[in-house]
């Protein structure tokens, strides 16, 4: 749990009063633009960093509270840190006798993540989606129930990030709380149930991924009664744009309610259909205003 969470470098406010909640059992995706504090609250929700005012806690406890962390808490931050000379094996032996873990656990999590074969071989050689997975399977030694992961799918092919998908889902359903920080949209939203929004450090939406979109969904609609339709439509109060010389794109009602509407106006329909919100849509309206308050779907930050 973040809560009032503030974190300022010099003049720079990075984090701002930040609160939010992730639970266990469903992957979180932890979102914001570039410069927007994400990796900061990553960095102070792992003890990295000391907040200048208010807590980041897993299960109640900080991280830097916990006798072997590790086995709680599986982080992955960046793929760069291992030494090139080292084969993969060898990288997560030395993780294994560190954290007191048998030696065969590096074997488990190799073949976890697909690096059965390769993890026989100096790090040197690894691509950018290999030493992805080579952090994840350094996550994954200590079976820990919590997940935090910041660009996860970096690096990996469009296989891997299906493996990846695939992989996180499996462990969010064993009952794991997974937190997912990504830049990469498209990704998030066959990925996430969950998603915490920030901009400039301060929390914007919080919310389910399926409320969120309901939220934003709109209506398309085409007739050959345009203007005569837009008039009912703006009478009952609905946010309407004409994207076409005969079709209208309507917010704020259902597509019974528009063809309702359309219907006691005598409007002749072409097409009526619902458009649920894409998060790169919902996620740019949701960000472009950096001074808006901080609120979820229900109105209140847990």
């Amino acid at each position: 749990m973040v809560s009032g969470l503030s974190k300022a470098f010099g003049p720079v406010r990075a984090v701002d009063d930040l609160s939010f909640e992730v639970e266990p059992g469903v992957i979180t995706g932890f979102l914001g633009p570039n410069g927007s504090g994400k990796t900061t609250t990553l960095r102070m929700l792992l003890g990295l960093i000391s907040p200048d005012s208010g807590s980041a806690t897993i299960g109640g406890r900080g991280y830097s509270a916990r006798t072997r962390p590790n086995s709680d808490i599986g982080a992955v931050l960046d793929a760069a840190g291992f030494h090139p000379a080292r084969t993969g094996r060898n990288h997560l032996r030395v993780y294994c006798t560190v954290n007191g873990y048998p030696p065969s656990r590096a074997d488990e999590v190799l073949a976890l993540v697909g690096l059965a074969e390769s993890g026989k071989r100096a790090v040197r050689g690894y691509s950018l989606g290999m030493r992805q997975r080579l952090a994840l399977a350094t996550a994954l030694l200590g079976d820990p129930a919590v997940l935090v992961l910041d660009e996860p799918a970096n690096g990996l092919d469009p296989e891997g990030i299906v493996w990846m998908r695939e992989l996180l889902r499996h462990l969010a359903d064993e009952g794991r709380t997974v937190l997912v920080s990504s830049h990469v949209l498209s990704e998030v939203q066959q990925l996430v149930d969950h998603v915490v929004i920030i901009n400039r450090g301060r929390l914007v939406q919080q919310s389910t991924l399926v409320a969120l979109a309901e939220a934003s969904s709109r209506v398309a609609v085409r007739t050959p009664d345009v203007e005569q339709l837009r008039a009912a439509l703006d009478r009952a109060g609905a946010h309407v744009e004409q994207s076409k010389p005969d079709s209208l794109q309507v917010t704020g009602l259902t597509v019974a309610e528009v063809g309702h509407h359309a219907f006691a106006a005598g409007v002749e329909l072409h097409g009526l259909a619902a458009e649920h919100g894409e998060l790169e849509r919902m996620f740019f309206a949701l960000t472009a205003d950096t001074e808006q308050q901080p609120e979820t779907m229900s109105g209140r930050v847990r």
